[in-house]
């Protein structure tokens, strides 16, 4: 592999990496391509503990694919990408497919390996696409296979906004790369698919996982709103599962729910005892909002532990496990019902408190409701879940988002240009915007007996946002790709721009 081939490659990825847990001394690498990569030793441990289950079925037989995502502290890996998408120096998101199989010759009697592709691209639905292609049919450790993986990558043109048609081991992969990863409903087909609609197409941004597999784990079908809401508001969100692959779905189908809001907080699809902590403010660091996925349960109690009488609100705790009987609509708050999902986590050492959610703000659409249980009730026989639970909510953020976009396009000039020649709303007033609020209302539901506690609910909601980190990533996305459109660097004109 040579210099050019392995900057060509770097274009779009990092490197393969196959580990292999060893019983003796735990998980290691055993093949790194292309070879020549300089990852530090602390970003190798990292990529190793990362890429494997924490807790695993030894009668598993399928493959597990999940994701995580750690900081670049390899000093002598220096990425960029010339032209938009723009990837991340900063971060490594890593792709996994871990496989266990059978060996009569091991201590164990079955070996464990995981193939890791690691990227400064957050491209989860390409990434697991390559996986899979290369794993199907063939072993796990196959350097022939890495290196011809390699070769076609490397034989791509750099990453742009747009269709590209990418040959991988065989096949041609349909690439779309939206202006923004924010940008909603990617890969979903219109209400009626046209014959543009490709099923093959890859949309970069997608959400892994679907709502189908997922909802069948969720304590109630309501819990979507509490969830959606914490998220819009960006809060703290913990997802507990059985498996790695089940929790970095559920992140990834969470913060699909409030696009095209992009959520600020920190986003860990995937989170070990060994991972480091700091990002999310525990162990040192800046305290922020996030959401990760675990599958540990003493995890889960030493951040919450760390999050406790320190001015931080507790995290919300999302608990998936298998449950007797169909989903519940709505939460039983009785702590004596056996059929109440979710009220203690029955965890080693004793059980956490799941706590009912705080007060909400939104209602729930009770046709919704029905929609979801009716699916729900027809088993595996309908993949209707996912596309009908990302409209809904696409909708509501939609619909939440208009009034803002009214405020600022009838009472902010947004021709201020900062120091640095950015455009900048300067003159937003979170005051003037719930006054203007007030006299047009919003077509959004929200809690309340009569119109006062309504308009209190609707003021606290909104006002809340503005004040929140999401308000600021939305408003620099809006911002940034109006400006492009109106460049002429998207392609479209800046009306087709907006998203929100």
């Amino acid at each position: 592999m040579n210099q050019a081939s392995i900057n060509s490659f770097q274009r779009w990825a990092v490197a393969f990496v196959v580990c292999n847990f060893n019983v003796d001394v735990g998980p290691e690498v055993e093949i790194l391509c292309p070879p020549s990569v300089s990852f530090s030793t602390p970003d190798l441990t990292a990529i190793c503990f990362n890429a494997f289950p924490e807790q695993q079925n030894t009668e598993t037989a399928e493959d597990l694919t999940f994701n995580f995502s750690i900081s670049n502290n390899s000093p002598d890996i220096t990425l960029s990408s010339p032209q938009a998408p723009y990837g991340s120096p900063n971060t490594f998101y890593g792709s996994c497919v871990f496989r266990q199989e059978f060996d009569h010759t091991m201590k164990r009697s079955f070996n464990q390996r995981t193939l890791v592709l690691i990227s400064h691209h957050n491209f989860l639905s390409l990434h697991s696409r390559l996986l899979l292609q290369m794993t199907e049919s063939g072993v796990i450790s196959d350097s022939n296979a890495l290196e011809a993986a390699f070769c076609q990558i490397a034989s791509w043109p750099s990453p742009s906004l747009g269709r590209h048609e990418l040959p991988f081991l065989g096949s041609m992969i349909t690439l779309d790369i939206a202006p923004h990863h924010a940008f909603p409903l990617q890969g979903l087909p219109g209400p009626t698919p046209l014959i543009s609609d490709k099923p093959s197409s890859i949309y970069a941004y997608e959400p892994i996982g679907s709502w189908d597999t997922i909802m069948k784990f969720m304590p109630c079908i309501t819990d979507l709103y509490v969830l959606y809401e914490k998220l819009l508001l960006c809060e703290s969100i913990i997802v507990i599962a059985k498996s790695p692959q089940l929790s970095s779905e559920a992140v990834s189908s969470l913060i699909d729910l409030v696009r095209p809001v992009p959520y600020a907080g920190i986003t860990k699809p995937y989170m070990t005892m060994q991972a480091d902590f700091r990002c999310i403010g525990i162990d040192g660091g800046t305290p922020r909002p996030f959401i990760i996925g675990i599958t540990n349960p003493f995890l889960l109690k030493r951040v919450l532990a760390a999050t406790e009488g320190k001015e931080r609100t507790r995290p919300h705790i999302l608990y998936l496990q298998n449950f007797d009987g169909p989903v519940p609509s709505k939460r039983h708050h009785s702590l004596h019902r056996k059929s109440s999902r979710n009220v203690l986590l029955d965890l080693p050492g004793g059980g956490i408190e799941a706590m009912a959610p705080t007060k909400r703000f939104l209602k729930s659409e009770s046709s919704f409701i029905s929609q979801v249980e009716a699916i729900l009730r027809l088993g595996d026989q309908t993949h209707e879940l996912g596309p009908l639970i990302r409209r809904h909510f696409a909708e509501l953020t939609a619909q939440f988002i208009a009034p803002v976009n009214r405020y600022l396009a009838t009472s902010v000039s947004p021709s201020v240009v900062s120091p640095g020649g950015n455009y900048r709303y300067a003159s937003f007033s979170v005051t003037d915007f719930l006054h203007q609020l007030a006299k047009h209302g919003t077509s959004v539901r929200l809690r309340g007996q009569g119109p006062i506690q309504r308009h209190r609910a609707r003021d606290g909601l909104y006002e809340a946002f503005c004040n929140s980190p999401n308000f600021y990533s939305w408003l620099d996305m809006k911002l940034s790709l109006e400006k492009e459109a109106s460049a002429g660097l998207l392609g479209a004109t800046p009306a087709s721009a907006t998203v929100g």
